[in-house]
């Protein structure tokens, strides 16, 4: 991108009265097709397009209540499931490890130490997750780490909450 903003200001500089009647993106698309680089300048004009299509027009705070936003003592304290074959689980073991928030010391939430065959389930998901996920497209996959992003604005503050509650 670089190269070709340098090109076209060099190329603006040293215009002759004959190749001032000529467009600047005919001189630049004449360039990009001789130099085999066309491809990449589309790339980079779908990913800006993208990029400002997605682009939320106003940075909207959570609506959502459900999640603690004080240090104050949970009174009913949940296990934390875990996510396979894209739902949550909750684990069949009977150990757990207390995750306890380190500004007060309260159980926060308690962690499953998964079974053998939970672990294994896991692991058979990841496997055929990424089998899919292998044969995403470049551009579908930024699609989905877009969308990420625009979920993470979203959610904000219910994202500072828990690792206020978890770093103290």
């Amino acid at each position: 991108m670089r190269r070709l903003i340098s090109r076209s200001v060099s190329a603006s500089a040293t215009r002759s009265p004959v190749t001032s009647a000529v467009p600047r993106s005919a001189i630049a698309t004449s360039k990009m097709s001789s130099n085999g680089s066309s491809s990449s300048a589309v790339a980079a004009r779908r990913i800006h397009a993208t990029a400002q299509q997605l682009k939320p027009t106003a940075a909207l705070a959570s609506t959502a209540t459900s999640y603690p936003n004080t240090h104050e003592k949970i009174q009913a304290v949940e296990d934390t499931p875990y996510f396979i074959d894209n739902k949550f689980v909750n684990s069949t073991t009977d150990k757990f490890i207390d995750l306890p928030d380190p500004a007060t010391n309260n159980l926060v939430t308690r962690v499953p130490q998964m079974t053998e065959e939970e672990m294994k389930a896991a692991v058979a998901s990841a496997e055929k997750a990424f089998k899919s996920w292998k044969n995403t497209t470049v551009l579908a996959r930024q699609q989905i780490m877009f969308r990420f992003v625009q979920l993470i604005r979203e959610n904000w503050d219910r994202l500072a909450a828990s690792i206020t509650l978890e770093q103290g």
